[in-house]
């Protein structure tokens, strides 16, 4: 069981703005309003050399330069340079540097045109407000092993679009920092100390970088949230390790499948007397990998996994992942409440 700790938790609101602006171009194609910029995971700094969005006939400049590690998925650097009415991407080229590995990466990564285009124009509904917006951001991401991901955002909904491995890439240094005086591998240490954490310097000290389960993150699987027990669930914000955020609304929509392997969870719901509380699941990033591995490798699913949130009493509450007649329990969550009323 987790236990509670009554104390005031901020709800991290995601807040990426979407608007709905739609236009055509003079050659005929549709543009919308958007803006490009970068990510990285927070444990493994990275700098974008260059990185060029491909958008029929034009070039959107991805902001390069800056040493990030502000998570996976999420808004990084915004430039509000040239026309806010763009074009659907078709193409990314981009390089970058990754310290944990001294090595840089980079390469072309076709897009869904397609696809994309079809998300642009359907939108979907903002979570608090209830209107009908469009995406605002298109994201880069630079990941270990030359991994790169794609992803659209706006109004707190992250929605991974492509992913692919590039290649190793031989660049100059002077491209990082053109300074003969300081060597490559003192500027590197220097920047991972002041990066990272105490913990997060000792992991990389001992381990490495993960590079071979780097893919691990991206893993997609069919599931669905069930709440039971002494609270009612009113609707959810879940993150993803896959940098994907989502949200629905229970009463509107009920139990919808997601995709992302959860990292945190953000649950309304009602306790006793219509008390709104909100209810913050932080999952073990090992124990909840294994989990849907488990689930996925198991025999033939006759349905979507279950991720079974089960309120004992306002501040107890036990998770499992349920598929069929497995049941995996998730013992390493830890839950925060606030009440909101």
């Amino acid at each position: 069981m987790i236990r509670f700790h009554r104390r005031h938790f901020l709800l991290a609101s995601g807040a990426l703005l979407g608007m709905p602006l739609r236009g055509v171009a003079a050659g005929g194609s549709e543009e919308f309003d958007w803006l490009p910029t970068e990510c990285a995971d927070e444990r493994y700094p990275m700098q974008l050399i260059s990185g060029e969005l491909h958008c029929r006939g034009r070039i959107v400049n991805v902001p390069a330069g800056k040493i990030v590690n502000n998570g996976w998925g999420e808004i990084g650097s915004r430039r509000l340079v040239g026309k806010a009415m763009k074009p659907v991407p078709e193409r990314l080229t981009l390089t970058w540097f990754s310290f944990a590995e001294d090595q840089f990466y980079g390469g072309n990564l076709e897009l869904p045109h397609a696809e994309l285009t079809a998300l642009f124009r359907a939108g979907f509904t903002e979570p608090q407000a209830g209107n009908r917006v469009t995406w605002a951001k298109v994201i880069v991401g630079m990941g270990l092993g030359g991994w790169t991901s794609v992803w659209l955002a706006g109004s707190g909904i992250v929605r991974e679009v492509a992913r692919a491995q590039l290649g190793a890439q031989t660049i100059e240094w002077a491209r990082v920092i053109d300074n003969p005086d300081i060597p490559r591998a003192e500027y590197v240490r220097s920047k991972l100390r002041s990066r990272l954490s105490e913990a997060a310097l000792a992991a990389l000290a001992q381990h490495g970088p993960p590079v071979a389960s780097w893919p691990r993150y991206a893993s997609q699987f069919s599931w669905k949230v069930q709440v039971e027990g002494a609270q009612t669930a009113a609707n959810l914000f879940a993150r993803s390790f896959n940098g994907e955020r989502a949200y629905y609304d229970f009463a509107i929509q009920g139990p919808q499948s997601l995709r992302g392997v959860p990292k945190l969870l953000q649950l309304t719901g009602l306790g006793r007397s219509d008390r709104r509380l909100l209810t913050t699941i932080r999952l073990d990033e090992a124990e909840t990998l294994d989990a849907f591995d488990k689930i996925a490798s198991g025999a033939p699913a006759t349905s979507a996994a279950t991720l079974r949130i089960a309120f004992a009493t306002q501040t107890r509450v036990a998770l499992s992942l349920d598929r069929d007649t497995q049941r995996i329990s998730l013992s390493r969550a830890r839950a925060e409440v606030r009440s909101l009323s």
